[in-house]
């Protein structure tokens, strides 16, 4: 090969790497530049409160859910032994957008057995049958357990707001 057609064959060679190049670094910068702006701050409310039945606090682990249909955004949180809760937005540090939110409350989901464990070799070993699941949770009644039944609806306004939910006086 001549030098010329060395030099030809290592230009093409390069060519392909470094269109690939640019155009990766021009998608990157697009896509950064078209992530909306984060809400402000004064916009946004901070949820917490408590969850009980008949003044009890329901079952450790219960999960709080708030949809608004508007601004389609979704929070949740979990319910603590005090059942006390507060929810985490998409950003934790803004809170949620202000507005009027369903509220669903469900019990904990039954806990699974992580591939892998010593407890799932063990459930193998006994042909794949899981051990007696315990009790689910019963003091949040069904009604509360999805959005279309629960009827609970709440105004989240800017800044702190705390709902202390007692199912058995909403309850229908």
């Amino acid at each position: 090969m001549h030098e010329c057609e060395i030099s030809f064959a290592r230009r093409m060679k390069l060519r392909p790497i470094g269109f690939v190049t640019v155009f990766a670094a021009a998608a990157l910068l697009g896509a950064c530049n078209n992530a909306p702006p984060a809400p402000p701050a004064a916009t946004q409310g901070q949820v917490s409160g408590t969850v009980t039945n008949g003044g009890k606090p329901v079952t450790t682990g219960s999960n709080v859910v708030f949809f608004c249909k508007e601004s389609a955004v979704t929070a949740a949180g979990k319910v603590d032994s005090l059942g006390k809760f507060s929810l985490t937005g998409a950003d934790p540090k803004t809170g949620i957008p202000a507005g009027r939110y369903e509220v669903m409350i469900r019990p904990p989901e039954e806990p699974t057995t992580p591939v892998g464990t010593d407890d799932y070799k063990a459930l193998m070993m006994q042909g794949g049958n899981a051990p007696a699941k315990p009790e689910k949770a019963t003091d949040i009644p069904k009604q509360f357990h999805a959005f279309e039944t629960s009827e609970l609806v709440l105004e989240v306004k800017t800044g702190p707001n705390t709902f202390d939910l007692d199912l058995a006086k909403l309850a229908k």
